[in-house]
């Protein structure tokens, strides 16, 4: 493993662009989220990740894929380039006031990781799962936001 150069960077995926639609029961929705501007310019492709968290407008059972490039899930194994999941479930949701967003947080729950954009696209390959058998809803109505914090590698 390379040098850590700094604390890291909180990366949010943006509820009004990434994880829009509606996402049925085992169903994913799948985005590609650019990594920090300064850490493209560096030709940085790996980091470590930890705390990871959801915010939510339903509350769902939840499932976070990181994978190492735009290819994502495959069906051919030698395609497929999977590097680790997260679930999470309704009950590990905990509302924000009586009617505010649902967060789920995997901190201290999980082990750290290292991430690699092996296709050096400066990006989060990241996959949304709905484990739940109610759909997760398209628009405003189903807004997620999947929150992480990387700490580049060189």
């Amino acid at each position: 493993m390379g040098l850590c150069v700094d604390s890291g960077e909180f990366i949010d995926t943006d509820k009004d662009t990434h994880f829009t639609g509606a996402i049925a029961q085992n169903a994913v929705e799948e985005e590609n989220i650019g990594m920090p501007a300064n850490w493209a310019t560096l030709q940085i492709q790996k980091a470590i990740i930890s705390n990871i968290t959801i915010e939510s407008d339903q509350n769902l059972d939840w499932e976070v894929q990181f994978f190492s490039n735009d290819t994502q899930s495959d069906t051919d194994a030698d395609v497929d380039s999977a590097i680790t999941s997260f679930r999470f479930s309704a009950s590990d949701g905990k509302q924000v006031g009586d009617a505010g967003l649902w967060r789920y947080d995997a901190n201290p729950a999980h082990k750290e990781f290292e991430y690699e954009d092996r296709d050096r696209t400066s990006e989060w390959h990241i996959a949304l799962a709905n484990r739940s058998v109610t759909a997760k809803a398209a628009g405003a109505t189903g807004e997620v936001v999947v929150r992480f914090r990387a700490v580049p590698i060189v």
